[in-house]
């Protein structure tokens, strides 16, 4: 997620009114600042976000904090779907990712998604990211149901193969994210 690259394409179409996330693990450290710039553009260009494959992380927030956010079928046919996680410092010599959790930057971001939502996506539900193990651990936001029928999961770290489980029976409409192909 490149902030001058987003003002350089905005600069050359003005006329811009939505922007599309694919296929993003999102940053490799804190990057809360650069979510809190793409908010600033969002805000003044009202921007409809769109998400395809795996956003994750950086990408998740950004898209989450559109005017209109909406999941697009993946023509690639891998699954569309949102991965939260706390904001976390990782170090240079953190070989395992954990990283320390920058709580003061997470709630910030997820009272922004929060708001944005118009409390569709709860803080309640946000805050079940704090109980991660690392990075690769968070909320899930499926585009498509598993196989329970659930769109809402929760794993604490998809590197130590911790499965993800439903954490609510809540689907992308309910959380005020539109389906679409």
């Amino acid at each position: 997620m490149d902030v001058e690259r987003f003002d350089k394409f905005i600069k050359e179409n003005p006329d811009i009114r939505e922007i599309l996330l694919s296929d993003s693990p999102g940053g490799y450290d804190d990057r809360s600042s650069t979510v809190f710039e793409f908010k600033k553009r969002i805000d003044d260009l009202k921007l409809k976000t769109f998400a395809r494959g795996l956003c994750a992380s950086t990408c998740a927030y950004i898209f989450l904090l559109g005017y209109e956010r909406t999941l697009l079928a993946n023509p690639a046919g891998k699954k569309t779907m949102l991965l939260l996680h706390p904001v976390r410092w990782i170090g240079k010599d953190d070989k395992e990712g954990t990283g320390q959790i920058q709580v003061q930057y997470t709630d910030k971001l997820n009272k922004a998604v929060s708001e944005r939502s118009n409390g569709k996506i709860t803080t309640e539900l946000l805050d079940k990211m704090y109980s991660t193990d690392d990075a690769s651990g968070g909320i899930f936001i499926l585009r498509e149901a598993n196989s329970e029928n659930k769109h809402i999961l929760f794993s604490s770290s998809i590197k130590k193969r911790m499965r993800a489980v439903p954490i609510s029976d809540l689907t992308p409409p309910d959380l005020g994210i539109r389906i679409d192909e």
